[in-house]
């Protein structure tokens, strides 16, 4: 008997492995593969069967290493895949959706498409649902590399009908459809959106204004039409809150032979996902009341944040030297002065926006102020400031030397041309790690837009900063409001003494960042031995050079490396690159975050005058309110991929965070207690 109970156990067990085993198999619902040149495709589907009048199923393609197929609008080259199901039984339609694609270039040509693996949901409507479905797929595609290679596949599958069972498929298809566009924009946090094709100066203009309750973050649109048109550099402002964009795509108005089409938007963003058909006509302008509004805007904020820059101490030094120089000059040499000035700060700017514009084309990160976080720029700043530090104080006299000061382009009234030129190309690179207001949008503009763009905002940034020097240039009668020439003046040099001896010490202590104690004891022996020799006028280009190489030197000498020491002593802030916010926030509790920097003179305005009052440092302890600090002096991938998720590209950076805003509420660069106070009302 008991050998009985054990053989039905043992059929017991094989039935159900059996079973197990036809189960797996049914699980798996595909085509065979169709093998063509550097691809293969073939159809999936989620379900083992089924009764409903619409199957979702899905093409999917394998591509070998580099090699591309194109998106439906592919752009300046290629072709999307068609399929032709005449040969299938029991099917009224098939329709493809498309998710997202990349830009790439090919054979020279901007196109739009898909690498690696990808997966296409096929929506297939039923004849009738009570019966088998047999598809008989021919599809047409084409990949490219170095050459384009067209592929072909006949692809067949046969889906039952009845009550089916998901298939091993069926996740890997839910995640693309859950990316798949959604004709309803009222599933997403979108509150407006508005398309127009204006048709002005032989050129048609998509303009394209789009409205969040949440915020745009790096935002990708992608256009249909029937006309096949090519891929176009966006170009897109946004408001100072990132809720609102803008977005204009210029094209050639002979690539356009009709009027009024259909049009798809598809956008994508972090944030955001959704797809907008709609029929569109073109609408004539006038090109002479053709005004890009939202350009114009840009360019005046420009010239407003580069305006205020003359306000921030940072520029102080150089400015206070500027006056000075002017005393006692001739109205003509005012003028010359002056204009120089002016044309040494545009410069500077452009040179500084065709940098930025050549790392962003090398796809290297950029930011406003980088120059700051790098020792040997600090360095070559410091030795600058210390040589007119020791000017100021009547210990030395700068002069070029004799090649330079015999040149007739040069030499005008003691070097005339070339200190005033320097003046301005100063101030320019003193005031970069100053984030003043509007300057930030400014450089966010600057940073996302095209090359030609940023250096049009980078521009109208120089002339801003340039405005008081053009006032005086062209009303040099301004100066007979300063007091004449006397004894103040003594008094008046070494107060500028006392301003560059702050920014010597400014500069020193971010340096301090990199090096010990050992290093400002040498540029203080350095700065010494500098002055003497130009004061005694011994061996003196060959001994500064000298002295200026070796300092140069010294990052490279162990005993100048500052020890690793913990960034945050103070119990009151957390490490930035140690914490999370998301973590921190999910236990219901609000998080301030503040991005700083010792080379930031406006994080450090916040810090004396808001973060460290009395007021808000007891506000944050009685609300509990957890404080992370993020110290950008130096380098820092993890801060740098954090400020780009909000298309920042300049410090200070401050925002409130809390489980009701999980993106944060960003704050202006100029901190107030009321603006805290505000703010932590509104996230709490």
């Amino acid at each position: 008997m008991d050998k009985v109970i054990k053989v039905i156990n043992l059929l017991k067990i094989a039935i159900i492995f059996a079973f197990g085993l036809f189960s797996t198999a049914g699980y798996s619902l595909s085509s065979d593969w169709a093998i063509s040149e550097k691809s293969k495709v073939r159809l999936i589907s989620p379900m083992t069967s089924s009764n409903d009048n619409q199957l979702i199923l899905a093409l999917e393609y394998e591509l070998e290493d580099e090699w591309k197929t194109y998106w439906k609008s592919p752009g300046g080259g290629g072709f999307p895949q068609k399929i032709i199901w005449n040969n299938s039984s029991n099917v009224k339609d098939i329709k493809i959706l498309w998710p997202e694609p990349i830009e790439f270039e090919i054979l020279g040509l901007k196109s739009i498409g898909y690498k690696d693996k990808v997966i296409f949901p096929l929506i297939v409507e039923i004849e009738d649902n009570q019966k088998q479905t047999n598809l008989n797929l021919n599809i047409n595609y084409l990949v490219c590399k170095d050459v384009c290679i067209p592929g072909s596949a006949d692809i067949f599958l046969n889906i039952p009908s009845g009550d089916g069972e998901y298939t091993d498929y069926f996740f890997e298809i839910e995640k693309v459809l859950s990316t798949t566009l959604n004709n309803n924009i009222d599933f997403t946090p979108i509150s407006n959106f508005s398309f127009k094709a204006i048709e002005n100066n032989n050129s048609v203009i998509f303009d394209i204004e789009i409205s969040t309750t949440s915020f745009f973050d790096d935002p990708k649109i992608f256009i249909h039409t029937p006309f096949g048109l090519p891929v176009v550099e966006p170009i897109n402002n946004y408001s100072l809150d990132f809720q609102k964009l803008n977005t204009s795509l210029h094209y050639s108005a002979d690539q356009f032979n009709e009027k009024k089409f259909p049009i798809e938007i598809f956008f994508y963003d972090n944030n955001h996902s959704f797809k907008v058909k709609k029929s569109v006509e073109i609408e004539n302008v006038d090109k002479n009341i053709s005004i890009n509004t939202s350009l114009i805007y840009l360019l005046l904020i420009s010239l407003l944040g580069g305006f205020i820059l003359n306000l921030m101490p940072c520029v102080f030094p150089v400015l206070s030297l500027k006056l000075l120089s002017v005393i006692n000059t001739k109205d003509k040499k005012i003028k010359s002065s002056f204009f120089i000035t002016v044309l040494g700060i545009i410069s500077s700017f452009l040179i500084l926006g065709a940098f930025f514009a050549i790392l962003k084309k090398i796809n290297i990160s950029i930011s406003w102020g980088m120059q700051f976080q790098e020792p040997y720029f600090l360095m070559f700043i410091l030795i600058i400031i210390s040589m007119f530090f020791l000017n100021t104080l009547g210990l030395i006299q700068i002069n070029l030397p004799g090649f330079l000061s015999s040149s007739k382009i040069l030499n005008s009234g003691n070097n005339f041309y070339t200190k005033n030129f320097f003046n301005g190309f100063f101030a320019t690179l003193l005031a970069t790690p100053c984030s003043a207001p509007y300057l930030g949008t400014a450089v966010t503009a600057a940073f996302t837009q095209s090359t030609t763009y940023l250096f049009l905002i980078f521009c109208f940034m120089g002339i801003g900063m340039s405005l008081p020097y053009l006032i005086i240039a062209f009303f040099p009668g301004l100066i007979s409001f300063l007091p004449r020439s006397g004894k103040w003046m003594i008094y008046f040099k070494y107060f500028l003494s006392i301003l560059l001896f702050i920014t010597i010490v400014w500069l020193l202590s971010i340096l301090n960042n990199y090096f010990n104690y050992f290093f400002i004891v040498t540029f203080t022996v350095l700065l010494i031995l500098i002055s003497a020799i130009l004061k005694f006028r011994i061996y003196q280009i060959p001994l500064i050079i000298s002295l200026i190489i070796i300092f140069f030197l010294t990052p490279y000498l162990n005993s100048f490396q500052k020890i690793n020491e913990e960034n945050y002593k103070s119990k009151n802030w957390l490490d930035f690159n140690s914490k999370s916010i998301p973590e921190i926030i999910a236990n219901n509790e609000i998080v301030f975050l503040d991005i700083t920097a010792d080379w930031c003179i406006t994080c450090k305005f916040n810090k004396i005058n808001v973060l460290n009052s009395k007021t808000v440092s007891d506000f944050f302890d009685s609300q509990e309110v957890t404080l992370i600090k993020a110290d950008w002096t130096q380098p820092n991938e993890k801060i740098n991929k954090f400020l780009k998720k909000y298309n920042k590209f300049g410090i200070p950076f401050n925002a409130f965070y809390s489980s009701k805003f999980p993106e944060g509420i960003v704050m202006n660069e100029i901190l107030t207690e009321k603006q805290i106070f505000e703010t932590y009302n509104k996230v709490k």
